[in-house]
């Protein structure tokens, strides 16, 4: 992912405004100081009218520059954002899950903070441009004082960069407690259930976390612009001590002349726009470069590539065979015991119904996952259709999921539309939601439901995917009795008469027989795989 790099073209596209821009207003300022010197061998009538031709040149311009600038930079902006949130889309959910989505929305806002990039690129080759010419005019003036004037003016400048350069840390310590922040955020959005269901939570979340974070972040966020601010101020009133030096001290060395003082203090005057504001866009420039780390940091945290999935090749599924499949979760310490999937051998047959069951981190969630290429095993051979196959999207173009913490998206971004569908229209009083979803819009179809109507909603956006394996993942776990004996005793045969193969997992015993296999995880292993017709194999399952 490329940000904010300057290409040759750029360069040549500042100078091209730089130059003129800059030889304009020191034109300006050139007027201005043999004004005041009444220098009457320099001022002709006409002077007045060149002068204002000067001022009306810049103004057009920078008008023009700021444009094009403008135009080429938040182009790029953009253009980063797009790219930001497509590799986003290309991370491994492994790597997700590890580092959190956190961190993808701080990723967001330091990105922003390039928006202020146009304004500052405008703003500092100006004032440099302007400094520099204005000081060479000092040098012919007289090269003792100028030397004098420039040494103030960088001992200014160095005292600021190196307080400066001690407050990049700083940022960059600010935005950690951010990171934090938006995870007490996420935690009241995703637990507020739990969060009013108790107070000492409650309590200790705010107390122990929440406002100790803000109390911090505070102080040092205050801390950071008072150093700014105090570092403005030392700025200005340095420049006072040179104008003070140059009214009293150069002439009193007969380092400079008394006709020469107002040439001197109208350029120091000129300049202490331009030298303000190079030093207050050091802020500016600290918060790149410290947004400009993170990214960077993010782009590896995250093990963004940029190779894109390839196209899926198979249309039709006979048969998903894996051979010695494993999966393991990588730990950050070497204390954390590592929860290894497999090794597994497992063949699933087109039309298939498989009852996925097991106890509490037996490896089932795993299995899913990793079925679907969420997670891509560490070890292992996937054949399809008796074919070895390397590619995600062979497998994952087959399959169709809703998982246990499914999510309706906000949007229709697949390829069928609801409106005047009807298969949707079918499918929806197939899951008895025809009474509470009363027209084909997506505003109908996306709104608030509850979790078991959510997810027959999912179940049913699944299945208008038309795709041959059904991955449902504890789906009948939040349906009310009812619905859930409606589900195994009449969607599942249904669904099988239409040819789906269906992957389940489930806890809903009562139900097995409705299944053509049985296959129980314990400890990341497949420790039985039955088959339902087996009586004497069914009879012995205990898999609670």
């Amino acid at each position: 992912m490329q940000l904010f790099k300057i290409s040759v073209k750029e360069i040549l596209f500042l100078l091209a405004y730089a130059i003129p821009n800059t030889l304009l207003s020191f034109g300006i300022i050139y007027i201005i100081n043999n004004a005041l010197a009444a220098n009457t061998v320099f001022l002709k009538d006409y002077m007045g009218l060149v002068f204002l031709a000067l001022i009306m040149y810049t103004y057009l311009l920078n008008i023009v520059f700021q444009k094009q600038l403008n135009k080429h930079s938040f182009q790029k902006l953009y253009e980063n954002e797009k790219q930001l949130f497509g590799k986003m889309l290309q991370i491994p959910l492994d790597v997700l899950e590890k580092l959190g989505s956190q961190r993808f929305f701080t990723a967001v806002e330091d990105l922003r903070v390039f928006a202020h990039l146009p304004y500052t690129v405008t703003h500092t080759i100006n004032s440099v441009l302007m400094v520099v010419l204005c000081l060479v005019y000092l040098f012919t003036l007289s090269v003792p004082a100028a030397l004098i004037v420039v040494a103030l003016i960088a001992l200014v400048a160095v005292c600021y960069f190196v307080v400066m350069n001690s407050m990049s840390k700083k940022v960059e310590e600010l935005r950690v407690y951010n990171d934090h922040y938006y995870k007490f955020v996420d935690d009241v959005m995703k637990g507020f259930k739990e969060l009013k269901l108790s107070f000492f939570r409650r309590d200790h979340l705010m107390n122990r976390f929440l406002i100790p974070n803000r109390d911090q972040a505070g102080v040092l966020d205050f801390k950071i612009n008072y150093v700014f601010l105090s570092i403005n101020l030392i700025s200005q009133y340095g420049l006072y001590f040179v104008i003070a030096v140059i009214l009293f001290l150069l002439p009193a060395l007969e380092l400079l002349d008394r006709s020469d003082v107002i040439a001197y203090v109208v350029i120091i005057l000129f300049i202490s726009g331009p030298i303000n504001n190079l030093i207050n866009l050091q802020q500016v420039y600290t918060r790149f470069m410290v947004a400009n780390r993170r990214i960077h940091k993010f782009v590896k945290d995250f093990e963004i590539t940029e190779t894109p999935q390839a196209q899926a090749t198979h249309t039709t599924f006979e048969s998903l065979t894996f051979q010695e499949l494993s999966y393991t979760y990588q730990t950050t310490s070497e204390q954390d015991s590592q929860f290894t999937l497999g090794p597994l051998n497992l063949t699933i047959e087109q039309g298939e119904t498989i009852f996925v069951v097991g106890g509490n981190g037996s490896g089932k969630s795993t299995f899913i996952k990793t079925l679907t290429k969420l997670y891509d095993a560490s070890a292992g051979t996937a054949l399809l259709n008796g074919v070895a196959t390397t590619a995600i999207s062979d497998i994952q173009h087959l399959m169709a999921a809703v998982f246990t913490d499914n999510h309706l998206f906000s949007h229709n971004y697949e390829s069928y539309e609801l409106q005047n569908n009807t298969v949707y229209q079918d499918l929806l009083k197939l899951m008895k939601m025809d009474a509470v979803v009363t027209d084909d819009s997506e505003e109908a179809a996306r709104r608030k439901f509850s979790k078991g109507q959510s997810k027959r909603m999912s179940l049913i956006f699944a299945l208008l995917e038309d795709k041959p394996i059904l991955v449902l993942d504890e789906w009948a776990a939040d349906q009310d009795p009812h619905f859930r004996n409606y589900f195994y005793t009449v969607l599942v045969p249904k669904l099988k008469q239409q040819g789906k193969t269906i992957i389940a997992v489930t806890h809903d015993d009562a139900y097995f027989k409705y299944a053509d296999r049985i296959i129980k995880f314990d400890y990341g292993q497949i420790v039985k795989d039955i088959a339902v017709k087996n009586t004497a194999a069914m009879q012995e399952l205990s898999w609670v």
